[in-house]
């Protein structure tokens, strides 16, 4: 086994402990920019979220709208099939009446 060079490793200690932090220090950084990244995106995911189930509400009132709206209308066919089979049986009944007499 070689020795240890102890006196090259003192002689330049204050090299490799500057490059050391500085190499913590952007290794630092880089970690806290990510997790800024990850807040950003999560936050942009929430906001998307919200925006999605205001959309889904508003989708929601109008197919309420239209289902209230197709209602009214089958309720007016409803009548417009009764007064105009009421009509008929009327003119049917009017035609009877002026072919025997």
């Amino acid at each position: 086994m070689s020795p240890i060079p102890w006196a090259a490793i003192l002689r330049h200690g204050p090299t490799i402990l500057s490059a050391a932090r500085s190499l913590l220090a952007s290794q630092s950084a880089k970690a806290n920019e990510r997790n800024r990244s990850l807040e950003a995106r999560l936050e942009q995911l929430e906001q998307a979220s919200v925006e999605t189930a205001r959309l889904v509400e508003q989708m929601a009132e109008q197919l309420q709208s239209v289902t209230l709206a197709q209602q009214e209308m089958q309720r007016r066919l409803r009548m417009a099939l009764i007064v105009g089979a009421v009509a008929a049986v009327i003119a049917v009944g009017a035609l009877l009446v002026a072919l025997t007499t």
